[in-house]
């Protein structure tokens, strides 16, 4: 009787023109939500993976890279790479809330919240968009970005990639001053749970006219993945907010020791 492969043993295809390091990080990933993979669980050494695999550490070293940028696994310095452990609301005995999307967050301000297309392309992913969505270069996804507005005033400039397949038919006028969630929500596909990473930096060019500020004023960008019920990344979103319009409340808590 042979013996059970362990759960970090990724099946490869090299018939597939998705990238090598891509399907490692997608194979890992479904071995995650599957819960295969433990939360909380430490992954083996870059070099063990890399034999196991028979890939070289290289490609190791991207996978583990992209799912750490998606908050999947957590690298601490000389301990090694770890499945992150659940957030205590996304543990199975609570009900997981829903994300606040822009739209609410303005209509709670008491203000009116607007959308107007500055592009919309339904083509295939780039690398980084087929890695978030988990999908393989072949397939086709929405790749939306809108001036989104309050009261008329610029806010943000935003991108978003949506997978074709998974939201069905989408036209120009369904993102027209609408909300994705809501849109998405409508389809059975609202999100509730993301990654989002923020960082600072200044207003470019064509920034700064979206968003009528000038040039190297400050903005806050974010990227966010967000998935569904099951566990199907649905939105990979890029954003640029003018900072001295709009800000980000976090609430922290202690772990109780």
């Amino acid at each position: 009787m042979s013996p059970t492969p362990p759960p970090w043993a990724i099946p490869l295809d090299s018939a597939s023109d998705l990238p090598v390091y891509m399907q490692v990080a997608q194979g890992l990933e479904q071995r995650i939500h599957s819960g295969d993979l433990r939360r909380g669980s430490a992954l083996p050494a870059e070099r063990e993976l890399a034999s196991h695999l028979r890939v070289s550490r290289v490609t190791v070293r991207q996978a583990l890279a992209l799912l750490a940028q998606q908050g999947l696994l957590t690298r601490k310095h000389g301990s090694g790479t770890f499945v992150t452990p659940p957030r205590p609301e996304e543990r199975p005995s609570r009900t997981l809330g829903l994300l606040s999307s822009f739209s609410e967050d303005v209509r709670s301000r008491g203000q009116t919240p607007g959308a107007r297309v500055l592009g919309f392309e339904h083509v295939r992913p780039s690398p980084q968009e087929a890695m978030s969505l988990a999908l393989s270069p072949g397939d086709k996804v929405y790749r939306i970005r809108r001036l989104r507005t309050s009261d008329g005033e610029a806010l943000a400039v935003e991108d978003s990639t949506l997978p074709a397949a998974l939201v069905g038919e989408l036209c120009e006028e369904d993102v027209s001053d609408a909300s994705l969630y809501a849109l998405l929500g409508n389809r059975g596909l609202q999100p509730v749970r993301a990654i989002r990473h923020l960082r600072a930096l200044s207003a470019d060019l064509t920034l700064s006219e979206l968003l009528g500020v000038a040039p190297g004023a400050a903005l806050l960008a974010t990227e966010r993945v967000s998935w569904t019920v099951g566990g199907r990344p649905v939105e990979y979103a890029r954003a640029h907010y003018r900072g001295d319009r709009y800000d980000f409340v976090m609430e922290l808590h202690g772990d109780g020791e």
